[in-house]
């Protein structure tokens, strides 16, 4: 009578039997199945087993569903029930023989809210069911009338009646007893049987809920959630309990993947919506628990949205890589010391000018390095297998036809576990072209060097002895200047004075540029800066005191530099006493002299607002010989060249910016 069996895993149904008679409720939710959630809710909350029905089965038919509500502990697991046939039971109590009797039967489900009644079972005539006796049986909420026009016969055969609830209820009863009770000693094996399930039950739902990946059990009917793992939940951004609006196929972008992968049993990277609506890229898998009937299945998802990402940043690098390689024509090799075999990158080949399909070995590649650079490489390969490390290299190659090639090359050696060296491996790079731009700019250094020397000879040559014959004729001058002469004669002599006296000085100037240039070594020392801006400032002080000029020295007091001293002091003369000599006519004179440093150099600074130079007209000749900006007749365009070559000639450089009308500032940057 009882051949059909279900199991619930929670609220949903997880196993059932026969399966081909019954799958069809696999994945049914019995707390929202509107015929038979109230009698579940009963049973579990009661700890009863309750009956529900008849109803219509999910898998077709109608019957009558008993349910004993399984607990672990005090937690609620699932259901474990019993699906009798409506028509197996009224055969089974004996209700059809009752006409026979001059009797009527009915049987119907109360309303346990609203107490009516549903009748689902009659046999013999029609009846009022107020003049029948009734028996209520609790179990499945069901009144059973039975009536008969003798009133005689009610008493005499009322057995049938008390018959069919005995029936019913020892059914009921054997049910609980017989079915979902065992004999103790078989009971005792059981017992033992669940502990073994439990411990591993237990284990594997510690796995299943601490998982570092999303875990889902699924019914394979309708893809129904069965339970979801904690990791899972995080991964889409939902409550457990938000679960149950939705199946699993729901989460998926491309919905007919699911299919794929439920067919090829294989795994599948695809793409989940979250709650937010975003997506993400996961790799999912899936195996089912009983592969002959498929009824449900673990599936395993994992997030690779980051790994993807960070496989198509490598791709992309590789790209990258690839590209820098080409242009860069850099040649990689690798050289297995297990099996001595070698691997060359194409650009190698094209470094050497071999043949691509040239059997490469070790041999090979030694015999192509120059004889005077062999030694050195042989030396530093074993250095490597030493597990040393080398420094990069520059050698000559040999091509086929015995021409140079000369490379910049990198060694390294690649270790296993036990820092053993199982790989030597390197790169490559031809720099012939620019060894011989090289070469070329030293000869071109070599002869602009020499012709140098040769005009700072031909200079001071000139400068000297142009002096000495300037020197000659300014004496001559002075002494025909004193002889009894008329007037005219004194105005060309005055005019051949002048003239005399300005090449004199023009030879000076000259001949100490070229003394500059041609010392070649300058002392240096440490300077106290704020020393020598005292010591030219007091030098200046009567032209200072003359030109009202305001002067703001912002140097810490043991701040120094190293610097040859004549120079420092003959460079901050000339630029503090231009500050002070080409001050503004319609403003107080203003200097500050400050110091800073800037990308790790010293800078001195001198800044003031007098009349400032137009830099779009003059800034290519500010610093040259002889140039000069102001109507000043005491400018001879020589201090700035000075200067300018006094720092270069240590090191150092010489920044300028200036507003016409407005001042300037000239920064003295040291080395």
């Amino acid at each position: 009578m009882f051949n059909n069996g279900q199991l619930y895993s929670g609220k949903f149904i997880s196993h059932v039997y026969p399966y081909q008679e019954n799958k069809a409720a696999l994945g049914l939710n019995i707390l929202e199945y509107d015929l038979s959630k109230e009698e579940a809710l009963r049973s579990m909350n009661n700890k009863i087993m309750f009956f529900a029905g008849p109803i219509p089965l999910k898998q077709g038919g109608e019957g009558i569903v008993g349910r004993m509500p399984v607990f672990i502990g005090n937690e609620f697991w699932g259901f474990s029930a019993v699906i009798i046939k409506e028509d197996e039971l009224l055969n089974t109590i004996g209700v059809e023989k009752l006409p026979e009797m001059d009797l009527s039967f009915k049987i119907a489900k109360v309303d346990k809210i609203s107490g009516e009644e549903n009748f689902f079972y009659s046999v013999g005539k029609k009846f009022d069911v107020q003049e029948a006796e009734s028996v209520f049986i609790e179990d499945g909420n069901w009144n059973m009338y039975v009536y008969s026009q003798k009133k005689d016969v009610i008493i005499n055969t009322l057995w049938p009646l008390i018959l069919s609830a005995i029936i019913i209820s020892f059914f009921i009863s054997f049910v609980i007893v017989n079915i979902l009770k065992r004999p103790a000693k078989l009971q005792q094996l059981v017992n033992v049987q669940n502990k073994k399930i439990l411990d591993t039950e237990a284990k594997f739902k510690t796995i299943f809920d601490r998982s570092p990946i999303g875990i889902v059990h699924i019914f394979s009917e309708n893809s129904h959630f069965i339970d979801v793992n904690q990791h899972f939940l995080s991964l889409l951004g939902y409550e457990k309990q938000e679960l149950e609006q939705y199946n699993f196929k729901d989460f998926w972008v491309d919905k007919a993947a699911l299919d794929t992968l439920l067919a090829e049993k294989n795994k599948i990277e695809t793409s989940f919506f979250k709650k937010d609506g975003s997506q993400i890229q996961v790799r999912v898998a899936i195996t089912y628990l009983r592969d002959k009937n498929k009824d449900s299945y673990i599936s395993t998802i994992e997030d690779v949205t980051k790994i993807n990402e960070a496989l198509a940043d490598v791709k992309k690098l590789q790209s990258q890589m690839q590209m820098a390689i080409q242009i860069a024509q850099l040649g990689y090799w690798e050289w297995s010391v297990e099996t001595d075999d070698v691997l060359w990158s194409p650009t190698l080949y094209e470094i050497f000018k071999i043949p691509k399909d040239t059997e490469i070995s070790p041999e090979l590649i030694t015999s192509k390095i120059h004889p005077a650079d062999r030694e050195r490489y042989i030396e530093s390969l074993k250095s490597l297998l030493n597990g040393e490390q080398v420094e990069p290299y520059e050698a000559k190659l040999l091509d086929p036809n015995n021409q140079l090639i000369h490379v910049l090359g990198h060694l390294e050696s690649e270790k296993n576990i036990n820092g053993e060296v199982t790989k030597i491996k390197g790169t490559l790079i031809d720099i012939s072209s620019e060894k011989r731009i090289q070469e070329e700019l030293d000869q071109s250094y070599d002869v602009v060097l020499e012709q140098n020397k040769r005009l700072i000879n031909f200079s001071y040559i000139v400068s000297h002895n142009l002096r000495s014959h300037a020197s000659n004729i300014k004496s001559i001058s002075h002494i025909l200047s004193e002889i009894p002469h008329s007037s005219e004669q004194g105005e060309m002599f005055e005019m051949l004075l002048s003239v005399t006296q300005a090449l004199d000085d023009t030879l000076y100037d000259l001949n100490d540029v070229v003394n500059l240039q041609k010392i070649a070594f300058i002392s240096k020392e440490e300077l106290l800066i704020k020393k020598y801006i005292n010591r030219v400032l007091n030098t200046l002080e009567p032209e200072i005191i003359d030109k009202k000029t305001e002067i703001t020295v912002n140097i810490p007091k043991d701040q120094r530099i190293n610097f040859n001293p004549s120079y420092f002091e003959s460079i901050l003369l000339n630029f503090i006493s231009n500050a002070v000599k080409y001050k503004h006519p319609d403003r107080l004179s203003k200097i500050q002299i400050n110091y800073l440093e800037k990308q790790g150099k010293k800078v001195i600074e001198i800044k003031d607002n007098g009349i400032g130079i137009d830099l779009n007209k003059n800034r290519d000749k500010l610093f040259g010989m002889y140039k000069t900006f102001t109507k000043n007749p005491d400018s001879r365009g020589l201090g700035l060249f000075i200067s300018k070559s006094q720092m270069e000639a240590l090191g150092g450089k010489i920044e300028v910016e200036s507003k016409l009308g407005e001042g300037s500032t000239f920064r003295l940057i040291f080395k």
